[in-house]
């Protein structure tokens, strides 16, 4: 097969820089404008020396510097690397758009869509369709909508975000109204119906706003948050949970309407615990409660599990401040301090 390399020179697009073109065939032809048109047809490969783009087939535009692309396309401009069906590139504006099964990577990040837009000189690309954005730092990011800003580092995701991380044993999923991931800061953001599951540590929140910052092990949540286990649930205002290496928590702290509930498995029934102040600290170790310290206006009432589950005890405590300490999961100690009451009640008893 005959082959032909077509060069167009800087004469040929003075104003407007230097496209190195060759293919298969080429077909030049004039426009309404007297603009000189190429229609390249097989093995397609075209450069400005920032970008190149190879295709099965294509149109470059001599005079405004804007080409399109058919088939097969890949491109490569800075840092980026991708793949789709079409493309469409308007030089003057630096602007990227690719459609049909999009697959853009930088770095180790990768982004598929249905639709790519990548715009040059900012450094951003919006995506739609199906988006998915996997990378090591994030994990696996799903949505139909998204905003890359390369110079800041971020996605944003919308329309049914998710986001999957699995480390070794433990996954975390993420999802919310809206999306925002740090990749290089290891951080993200969600705003708006937020929820956050870790299976593999019995770990499920809920709350209205939630930012993470990965290299800490650290989240915040806010707008009534609420963290759940299997036996244990806690709510408040606002909420810190800091994690260990391991992935099990290190301590949770409750700012504002500070409530929980908590089930001592260690007998049968199982004894509870119901709390309630402005303030609460929950320290653990080796993921088990080591203690826990309430303030402001502190309600603890314990209902006896186990032998006593039958007669129904109840002890109910208050006071300014109040510490509990807990040994192989089970309360050994309350101390409570500060405008000191109680009672304690049974089945069939008295006050």
């Amino acid at each position: 097969m005959n082959s032909l390399l077509l060069v167009l020179c800087s004469v040929l697009v003075a104003g407007t820089g230097v496209f190195t073109t060759s293919a298969d065939r080429a077909v030049s032809r004039d426009t309404d404008s007297k603009e000189l048109v190429i229609d390249l047809i097989g093995n397609v490969v075209v450069t400005d020396g920032e970008v190149t783009v190879t295709s099965d087939s294509g149109t470059v535009w001599q005079g405004s510097g804007n080409a399109v692309f058919y088939s097969n396309v890949t491109v490569e401009a800075d840092t980026l690397a991708g793949t789709s069906h079409y493309l469409e590139y308007l030089k003057e504006v630096g602007m990227i758009t690719m459609t049909g099964n999009v697959m853009l990577t930088d770095g180790e990040t990768v982004l598929e869509a249905g639709e790519v837009v990548y715009f040059r000189e900012s450094g951003k690309a919006t995506a739609r369709e199906n988006v998915i954005m996997t990378g090591p730092a994030i994990g696996r990011v799903e949505g139909q909508y998204a905003l890359y800003d390369r110079n800041r580092g971020s996605l944003f995701i919308t329309v049914d975000p998710v986001l999957r991380r699995v480390e070794g044993d433990d996954s975390l999923i993420v999802t919310a109204d809206r999306l925002e991931f740090f990749p290089d800061d290891n951080s993200a953001e969600a705003q708006g119906n937020t929820s956050v599951s870790m299976p593999g540590m019995d770990f499920y929140s809920t709350s209205e706003y939630l930012k993470y910052f990965g290299n800490e092990d650290r989240f915040e949540l806010f707008g009534s948050p609420v963290l759940e286990s299997e036996d244990s649930e806690l709510s408040g205002d606002w909420m810190e949970i800091l994690l260990e290496s391991s992935g099990d928590p290190r301590s949770v702290r409750v700012e504002g309407g500070a409530s929980g509930h908590f089930l001592d498995t260690g007998v049968d029934p199982p004894a509870e615990t119901w709390f309630s102040s402005e303030r609460a600290f929950f320290a653990f170790e080796n993921g088990e409660p080591d203690s826990v310290m309430l303030a402001g206006s502190a309600t603890l009432r314990m209902k006896s599990g186990g032998e006593a589950a039958s007669r129904n005890e109840m002890n109910t405590v208050r006071g300014n401040s109040l510490r509990i300490s807990f040994e192989d999961g089970e309360i050994v100690e309350v101390i409570v301090s500060g405008h000191v009451t109680g009672t304690y009640s049974y089945l069939g008893g008295n006050p």
